[in-house]
């Protein structure tokens, strides 16, 4: 009988992480974030422009219209996992929730303005739903 352990398994090998950013390089590549999240709402926006998820006709009212909040929250998540794995890799550990917190509310409100600028440019031009 054999009353011994089981041999250990050596731990694995600690590969060396990224280095620490520059202060000053991070804070330019988190501007740049924010910046590229304007234009990711305005993508953002004039796709649900174009998905018509709107209904502007009265008596109709579209009963999927929510949808265009998940398109804006799918691409707004993809651009997290963008900046994460390739744009701002190597940021501070104290730093990792200006990755989400980055350029929220200029999205949020360029997503709302372009989508609602194009659906009403869809309405006027394509249903003459326009009283001008």
């Amino acid at each position: 009988m054999n009353l011994s352990s089981p041999p250990r398994k050596s731990p694995p090998p600690i590969q060396p992480g990224l280095p620490p950013m520059d202060p000053a390089f991070q804070r330019q590549r988190l501007s740049q974030l924010a910046w590229m999240r304007v234009g990711f709402g305005a993508i953002g926006g004039l796709l649900n422009g174009l998905l018509n998820l709107v209904t502007l006709k009265l008596p109709v009212v579209n009963q999927n219209a929510y949808y265009g909040i998940y398109v804006g929250l799918l691409i707004y998540i993809a651009s997290y996992y963008f900046a994460k794995n390739s744009w701002v890799k190597g940021i501070n550990p104290k730093d990792k929730n200006k990755l989400i917190t980055q350029g929220i509310g200029s999205y949020i409100m360029m997503f709302l303005f372009a989508w609602i600028l194009f659906s009403t440019y869809h309405a006027c031009t394509f249903l003459a739903s326009c009283h001008i």
